[in-house]
């Protein structure tokens, strides 16, 4: 115990003072962005530059008239290839993007908006579309003749999405698990002080 001098030489006890017992654990912290949703977003931004950028598919073209090149062949994006499919594609890259800006918002106010379910669903659909797409049935099967680099890496983006959004479920589970749990925790507590 510690002690002081009074005035007259004496050595006086300080009183020491128990630190006050917590009574709760501490609140779930804000909502933040997930691991998940993070990965969702790279996948995301990497499919939106593939899109416009990259060459998806080999197009037979018109005849060469010279005799040294019977026929030129180009080659074409997914925005040009892909007339329908591209839009869900677009679809898709604005729920994960949109979803990490939303949750990023959200950490001032507390509250939490699950949307992993809506970008799982597209980042699925979107999977199975570019793998039917390009690795099983060719658009525009009479122009188009092969696919290229950047269709193979749009299906891998468009399955980083997907894979993304299947972590950020479990993660905000395991977060609603652990809410869920915190109150039981405060009574098992509260019981024992009173036992005690």
């Amino acid at each position: 115990m510690a002690t002081v001098t009074g005035e007259d030489g004496r050595a006086e006890p300080i009183p020491q003072t128990s630190p006050a017992a917590p009574d709760s654990s501490p609140p779930p912290g804000p909502p933040r962005v997930y691991r998940g949703e993070l990965t969702s977003a790279v996948g995301a931004l990497a499919l939106l530059g593939l899109m416009f950028l990259a060459k998806w598919y080999g197009v037979a073209g018109v005849p060469d008239p010279s005799a040294a090149r019977p026929a030129v062949s180009t080659a074409e994006t997914a925005w040009g290839g892909l007339t329908i499919v591209r839009w869900v594609m677009l679809l898709t890259i604005l729920a994960a993007l949109g979803s990490v800006v939303l949750h990023a918002s959200q950490r001032s106010h507390g509250t939490r908006t699950d949307t992993s379910v809506i970008v799982l669903t597209l980042g699925m659909l979107t999977s199975g579309l570019l793998v039917y797409r390009v690795l099983l049935n060719l658009p525009q099967g009479s122009r188009v003749i092969d696919q290229k680099l950047g269709a193979v890496l749009g299906v891998a983006c468009a399955l980083g999405i997907a894979l993304g959004a299947v972590e950020s479920v479990a993660e905000q589970r395991r977060f609603q698990r652990a809410v869920q749990a915190r109150p039981r925790h405060r009574r098992r507590l509260a019981s024992g002080r009173r036992a005690r």
